[in-house]
């Protein structure tokens, strides 16, 4: 069967080039319906069998338009198109043979091989090598025709022969330098599009990176404060929808000034970024954990009514995992963590409320004083605290 042809212009898309071929397909089909007044007038002798003729050529671009809505016209457009074009120009050589010496179809139709010959390097987009083909088949059957089945008295001359050779030429170049033309404007066209599109998506990617910065801490990809407060604002929507708890945990590092007073800042940055990754990945799903700035990190942990206790153990955890030595350009480094805690609903319902409280216990417990234990906020709790003018809880 046929092998897959190769594609000859990049950027021509598929639904172009089929359109193009049902434009081509219905335009032919008129052209020939229409040219059925002409036959009365150009060839009245055989004028049954031109009829004929011309019906078998509607029934190739009626097959030609359908086949456009196969999944494999695309693939063989090239010997479908080829096809196409053999088959109309056939049909007007038919003619052309068929017509007496005296008719005006014997020397006008050959006009419709020429319209022919410059569509098919104008319109289609078929390859070079397949048009030419076509053109030496049609021409080939043309000078045939009027060389060896005319009367030596009615066949063509020298002079004859080299003018139709002329017209031909013509429309071939006519042709050709048309569809360079063409072919340029598309060329010119798709870049243009392709270079639209990149700049679209490059200005897409920089917006995401824009609202990514402006969200996220640079040095460790956490959420800032600016989103965290957005995160907890949600969680706290939640919690109260749910009919839960959320506690805030205010962390801030134990011994960083002075990781970054003896081995400088960069090892600080590193500690900063191991730290991070720790909670990270040690905070369940749902949860929320940021970057404040400095050596601080806010954690928003949502929890059931009956589970606070939880809470004082997760604070635990966190800095043990804190706790736990890091290799830092070859040193062996240590931090710990100061924490305070704070609750919706028990300390409030505005974040910015509870992150003071958080705040301000996790410097209590930097301090060495009471840093407030999961205990006392369930005392708390209980005792409908209110703290701040009124808001009651």
């Amino acid at each position: 069967m046929f092998k897959k042809p190769k594609t000859q212009f990049q950027f021509y898309s598929e639904n172009e080039v089929i359109d193009s071929t049902k434009t081509l397909s219905i335009l032919s089909a008129l052209l020939f319906l229409v040219f059925v007044f002409v036959d009365v007038w150009a060839i009245p002798s055989a004028f049954n069998e031109v009829v004929s003729t011309r019906l078998l050529v509607l029934v190739a671009l009626v097959f030609t338009y359908f086949s456009t809505y196969h999944p494999s016209f695309y693939k063989y457009k090239d010997y479908v198109l080829s096809f196409i074009f053999l088959t109309t120009s056939l049909g007007i050589e038919y003619m052309v043979y068929k017509a007496l010496p005296h008719e005006h179809a014997y020397s006008v139709y050959f006009v419709g091989l020429v319209l022919i010959i410059m569509t098919l390097y104008s319109w289609t987009y078929i390859k070079f090598s397949a048009s030419l083909v076509v053109t030496f088949i049609v021409m080939g059957g043309y000078f045939y025709i009027e060389n060896y089945t005319r009367a030596p008295e009615f066949s063509l001359t020298i002079f004859e022969l080299i003018t139709n050779l002329f017209f031909v030429t013509s429309a071939v170049v006519i042709g050709i330098v048309a569809r360079l033309m063409r072919d340029k404007f598309i060329r010119e066209n798709y870049l243009l599009q392709e270079a639209l599109t990149q700049a679209l998506e490059k200005k897409t990617e920089e917006a995401k990176d824009n609202e990514y910065l402006a969200n996220h801490d640079a040095l460790t990809g956490l959420p800032n404060r600016r989103y965290m407060t957005e995160l907890l604002e949600n969680s706290m929507q939640e919690a109260k929808e749910k009919d839960k708890v959320l506690v805030i945990m205010f962390l801030d590092l134990n011994g960083f000034k002075q990781v970054n007073d003896i081995y400088g800042h960069a090892a600080g940055d590193k500690v900063l970024k191991v730290v991070a990754k720790r909670l990270e990945l040690a905070i369940r799903s749902g949860d929320h954990i940021a970057r404040l700035g400095g050596d601080e990190y806010l954690i928003g942990l949502m929890m059931n009514k009956d589970h606070l206790g939880e809470a004082e153990n997760m604070t635990e955890k966190f800095a043990a995992i804190i706790a736990q030595p890091m290799n830092i350009e070859g040193i062996r480094v240590r931090v710990g963590s100061s924490i305070g805690l704070s609750a919706y609903p028990i300390h409030g319902n505005q974040i910015s409320v509870l992150l003071d409280i958080a705040d301000k216990r996790m410097y209590d417990a930097k301090k060495g004083r009471d840093s407030v234990s999961m205990q006392k906020i369930i005392e708390e709790r209980d005792n409908k605290v209110t703290v701040f003018p009124g808001k009651k809880v």
